[in-house]
């Protein structure tokens, strides 16, 4: 049984829909072949919404092919939304825009800046040196709560990929 929505949050029908679009959309980028496509910066200003909250994804500047043979480096995107590989300067590949993905949700839960107060370098560091990662609101729905989590985990490979996460939002519209 899901726990109550405040009122000062975003209906959950808004907040799924939202994230089960942007998954969608990344997860059509990611399966273009021969090479897949990396957004490179996703979040939330990126994420546009028309007027039945369809979601257009936006700024493709930084969008870039992915070689079938090798991971991208360079150090690109928003601080609050990258992934720690990114920020390392390490190579990346879609996991970078799963982990993006689980701050642009945070975001939509809370309805808050991922890491209001601190600057950049602040949240570089924090995020590559220490796992920082934002408090999840405590009445979020357990598959979310979990989603987000795994999606923002410091090693890539742990990370599911968009195509995971949509069988994950499926099975619990399945037995919700």
């Amino acid at each position: 049984e899901r726990r109550p929505t405040p009122p000062e949050a975003w209906p959950w029908s808004v907040v799924e829909r939202i994230a089960r679009d942007t998954a969608c959309g990344v997860a059509y980028l990611h399966a273009h072949r021969p090479q897949a496509i990396l957004h490179r910066d996703l979040k939330s200003a990126n994420i546009l919404l028309d007027g039945s909250y369809r979601v257009k994804l936006a700024d493709f500047g930084l969008a870039r092919l992915k070689a079938l043979t090798n991971s991208m480096t360079g150090n690109c995107g928003t601080v609050q939304w990258m992934a720690p590989e990114v920020l390392g300067n390490q190579k990346y590949s879609e996991s970078a825009d799963v982990f993006s993905f689980s701050i642009v949700c945070w975001e939509m839960l809370s309805k808050a800046c991922p890491y209001e107060g601190m600057s950049q370098i602040q949240v570089g560091m924090a995020v590559l040196n220490h796992g920082l990662r934002p408090k999840i609101p405590g009445w979020c729905p357990d598959y979310f709560k979990d989603m987000i989590e795994s999606s923002w985990k410091h090693e890539p490979a742990e990370r599911p990929s968009f195509k995971k996460i949509l069988q994950l939002m499926d099975e619990e519209d399945q037995e919700g």
